[in-house]
């Protein structure tokens, strides 16, 4: 079962607005990442993003962000990066 993360409830998504603002949809997040759109919609709603690191980098390009400028809350898979 994977965690939720705390804080997602009371405010809109980061990752919806990281996702936004790079001016993606879910659609085409998923399908960069090779993820369902469930997927995504799951992450937006709270639940803790699981990725590899290839991934991440790849989040990372999509959204135009560096990865050690992501909220800690979402950079924390990889401590001591």
């Amino acid at each position: 079962m994977r965690k939720r993360l705390t804080n997602q409830q009371e405010k809109p998504s980061v990752l919806r607005e990281l996702r936004d603002d790079a001016g993606l949809t879910q659609a085409q997040l998923a399908h960069h990442l090779k993820k369902d759109v469930s997927t995504i919609r799951r992450w937006e709603k709270g639940d803790e993003p699981s990725m590899t690191r290839s991934e991440w980098k790849k989040f990372c390009k999509l959204i135009g962000k560096n990865f050690n400028d992501l909220p800690e809350f979402l950079s924390s898979p990889f401590p001591g990066d």
